[in-house]
């Protein structure tokens, strides 16, 4: 956990400032983020409009997108470890927290970790996974924020029951629920919550999806955009180059840190 905060710097990832070592304990000193966790903020509040849930969703995949150019994966994506930064105007941002179960992907994880709510399908039925699990954990936070439930649920609290609509990829829209919630926004879910992990959007995905873009309102073309289409496509290609540059930049750090290691 240590060594992947120290090596971040995003305004959606808490900041790791220092770290203090004594004989049995260790201490970090980490950014102050005084709204609480976005699981309070729902518990309060029960669900959101689709804009404000359409900019939250964008903060936690800009986090995602940066992490995962650098082949990390979270792992335990949840509410409790998504923090709420209020903002002089009001508007919120969300910040990633809780690295305890977070990893550098070379290889499938065949590891069982994470919240039963948010857990992927492959990581309950052991074939391997990867980068993949954060983003079935956010299409679960997406449709929490929009109704105030989660999609996977077992009426008798059963745990067995629970997993087994998990790796079916069984859930529905409810009515009245989901009646006035927009189609772009189910969409986005839709291809969230693939069991397929391979069919499941990325990070760019999301970021690229008209929802987002839109910031959760009605085919509404973002600034400086003639067209969703041309948004989308600029969008798409501002970070394909940002996930290189990313990516090189976190393997020049390593290599720099190996080749201190050996000088010490």
């Amino acid at each position: 956990e240590i060594d992947i905060l120290k090596d971040c710097c995003h305004h959606n990832i808490v900041r790791l400032y220092e770290e203090y070592e004594t004989p049995d304990r260790i201490y970090l000193v980490m950014e102050l983020i005084k709204g609480g966790d976005l699981f309070d903020a729902i518990t309060q509040k029960v669900k959101f409009r689709e804009i404000d849930s359409a900019l939250m969703i964008r903060d936690v995949c800009s986090a995602l997108f940066y992490m995962h150019s650098r082949s990390i994966v979270h792992r335990d994506l949840k509410p409790e470890n998504l923090l709420v930064h209020r903002n002089k105007d009001g508007a919120i941002t969300l910040k990633l927290a809780d690295f305890g179960l977070a990893m550098e992907v070379k290889d499938p994880i065949y590891t069982v970790c994470g919240t039963p709510t948010y857990v992927a399908p492959e990581i309950l039925s052991d074939i391997g996974y990867g980068l993949e699990v954060d983003m079935w954990a956010l299409g679960v936070i997406t449709y929490i924020l929009l109704c105030g439930f989660p999609p996977f649920r077992s009426p008798d609290r059963n745990q067995t029951e629970l997993f087994d609509f998990i790796k079916a990829g069984h859930y529905e829209f409810l009515s009245p629920y989901w009646d006035n919630i927009s189609r772009n926004a189910k969409d986005l879910i839709s291809h969230l919550l693939v069991v397929d992990r391979k069919k499941r959007y990325t990070s760019v995905d999301v970021l690229c999806h008209k929802w987002v873009l839109c910031s959760g309102q009605t085919d509404v073309v973002p600034d400086g955009a003639i067209t969703l289409d041309g948004a989308a496509n600029q969008t798409r290609r501002e970070l394909d180059g940002q996930a290189k540059l990313n990516y090189e930049s976190y393997q020049r750090l390593k290599e720099r840190k190996k080749h201190e290691g050996r000088e010490e």
